[in-house]
């Protein structure tokens, strides 16, 4: 078992101090803290879990994970023109 730490981006709450399970996943850790829609990264990655990956092997004793959303990036160019 490894004691990790999650912090939700963009928010002042605490980071969540859970217990890692061998064989546990992203999206059951998000599910677990009531994040569904969130995903998880190494703080500052543009590389996220995805919800079926196992999070044990790729993480330390000790590791900080960030929780984000996914968000959309762009505009359309037909809305521009409207002005």
């Amino acid at each position: 078992m490894k004691q990790i730490a999650i912090k939700v981006a963009g928010t002042e709450s605490d980071p969540y101090d859970i217990y890692l399970q061998p064989g546990q996943t992203a999206g059951e850790v998000l599910e677990g803290l009531n994040l569904q829609g969130y995903r998880l990264s190494f703080p500052n990655s543009t590389k996220f879990f995805g919800d079926t990956e196992v999070l044990y092997p790729a993480v330390v004793d000790g590791e900080k994970l960030e929780a984000t959303t996914l968000t959309k990036v762009g505009v359309r160019l037909s809305a521009l023109s409207q002005g």
